[in-house]
């Protein structure tokens, strides 16, 4: 039986460093391998460095997609 693995959506628009990284973090640590973390940011520092920084170092996949205003981080637990 194959279980129902939805992705989870965090809203951090208007947060600034360390919370981005901080709140994926623990996100991540709780989530199931093959779950998707989607955050949405509008922090860059956020989206250019740490973002990437902590899926490259947990070895996760990660993509980003820019929707104007806003940054769309998906970050997938194996």
């Amino acid at each position: 039986m194959e279980k129902n693995l939805q992705d989870e959506v965090v809203d951090l628009r208007g947060e600034c460093c360390p919370i981005p990284e901080m709140t994926a973090s623990k996100k991540l640590r709780k989530m199931t391998p093959g779950q998707t973390l989607v955050l949405l940011t509008d922090h860059q520092p956020a989206v250019e460095v740490t973002l990437p920084a902590l899926a490259k170092t947990l070895g996760y996949p990660i993509s980003i997609q820019n929707e104007g205003d806003v940054y769309r981080v998906r970050i997938t637990k194996r």
